[in-house]
């Protein structure tokens, strides 16, 4: 666009703060002061900041930094991470975000990085870039005066209740442990802010549960803050969980044995949690746990199937032959996908004819086990040239755990 220049920067540069206030705007967030421009230049991750300049002033913002995607099996597959992408709406329909992203994919596949990832603002956005839902998060409501552990749910270990800054030192090897496919990389800065380490002035803090397994290790922790509400002297509290991560499954009953025996709380709302929570089979009462929503979370886009597909696990043998349709031309090809008996799998090009043809943005929705594919050809967006075949990829595809992102980037 004429006179709309991209410029690369990083966080310590003097076009931070223009940068950092124009994306708030547009998120129609507080105007930041200067002292608080300056606590989230030290919190962001460092990167790639882009701003796009209309005469002097920064009209839109994008960033992308280096990060890792867990895959089924465990692997971590080398990323592109997307946030902070913005346009003020005196600049929509102007192909800048067009331009900013394709610049930041173009380098992200020079630098042979397999998959970019991102928190869609708009769902009808990204599409077009050959970005596809990977993870899902679902909303719970939790009726704390119904809500009992059932009495034969196996529980070991114990739980105690602790402060911020010592949960800040034990979090992050539980949450390597307890990483599920679709997470990411969580730097220092996240977790300073999210425990309140380094945190704005006017941050309520938390309360921190740890749970400490039998032989001493820490393998599960949950936080949360509560809301104290009382009507007509009866209580109708409101607790809010934040996070819980959990390696073992007598610390994840463990954490919620002591969430919902608080018996001051009326209800509890656990946003972004797994769209397969067991919660409800821990309950005596399983309609005292509810999934009350779930919508699309961590989109991916694949820049080299062949890497990404190669690194994770099968939980289903077979083959299939993929062509890949991809617009700008990265991942476009044939690829041959196997999978043994072992789980171990195998993805690379061939010249061998194609079973099915499928976007890329279909792909990069499917690749961390969603079970996608069956809406997809019910579109219209699968193109089978052998009968059967996108089962065939479903099948393989496809992870008995649903892919979850339990944290924004």
């Amino acid at each position: 666009m004429p006179g709309v220049d991209l410029v690369t920067f990083d966080r310590s540069s003097d076009l931070f703060p223009a940068w950092h206030r124009t994306k708030q705007l547009v998120y129609l967030q507080p105007r930041p002061d200067d002292d608080s421009v300056e606590r989230s230049r030290g919190r962001v991750i460092p990167g790639r900041f882009v701003a796009a300049v209309d005469d002097g002033a920064v009209v839109g913002t994008y960033r992308s930094w280096q990060t890792h995607v867990t895959v089924p099996g465990g692997a971590a597959v080398p990323a592109d991470a997307v946030s902070g992408v913005a346009v003020l709406p005196t600049h929509r329909r102007r192909g800048i975000l067009t331009r900013m992203i394709s610049e930041d994919l173009a380098l992200a596949h020079e630098q042979e990085l397999p998959v970019a990832v991102l928190i869609s603002a708009e769902a009808s956005i990204y599409g077009r870039y050959g970005f596809g839902p990977a993870t899902e998060a679902s909303r719970w409501t939790v009726d704390g005066r119904a809500a009992s552990i059932a009495p034969d749910v196996r529980t070991a270990g114990s739980v105690r209740v602790v402060d911020e800054a010592e949960l800040r030192a034990l979090a992050p090897a539980v949450h390597e442990a307890a990483r599920r496919p679709g997470e990411i990389d969580h730097p220092d800065q996240w977790w300073d802010r999210d425990f309140g380490i380094d945190a704005e002035p006017d941050r309520v803090p938390r309360t921190g549960l740890l749970h400490v397994g039998a032989d001493g290790t820490p393998d599960g922790f949950a936080t949360f803050r509560a809301d104290d509400i009382w009507v007509d002297h009866v209580y109708d509290s409101v607790l809010h969980l934040e996070r819980l991560q959990a390696t073992t499954d007598e610390a994840y009953t463990g954490l919620w044995s002591v969430l919902a025996g608080i018996d001051t709380v009326a209800r509890i709302e656990a946003p972004d949690l797994a769209v397969d929570e067991p919660l409800p089979w821990l309950l005596t009462d399983r309609r005292a746990a509810r999934q009350v929503s779930r919508t699309d979370f961590q989109w991916s886009r694949l820049l080299d199937p062949a890497a990404a597909l190669s690194a994770r696990r099968y939980e289903s043998p077979g083959a299939v032959v993929v062509e890949v349709a991809d617009a700008r031309g990265w991942a476009s090809g044939r690829y041959l996908l196997e999978a043994d008996e072992g789980g171990a799998g195998s993805c690379c090009r061939t010249s061998r004819s194609a079973d099915l043809t499928v976007p890329v943005a279909v792909l990069s929705a499917a690749w961390l086990g969603s079970a996608t594919l069956p809406a997809a050809v019910v579109a219209g967006r699968v193109d089978e040239h052998v009968p059967g075949a996108a089962g065939r990829l479903n099948r393989l595809l496809a992870t008995a755990r649903a892919p979850w992102t339990p944290t924004e980037f």
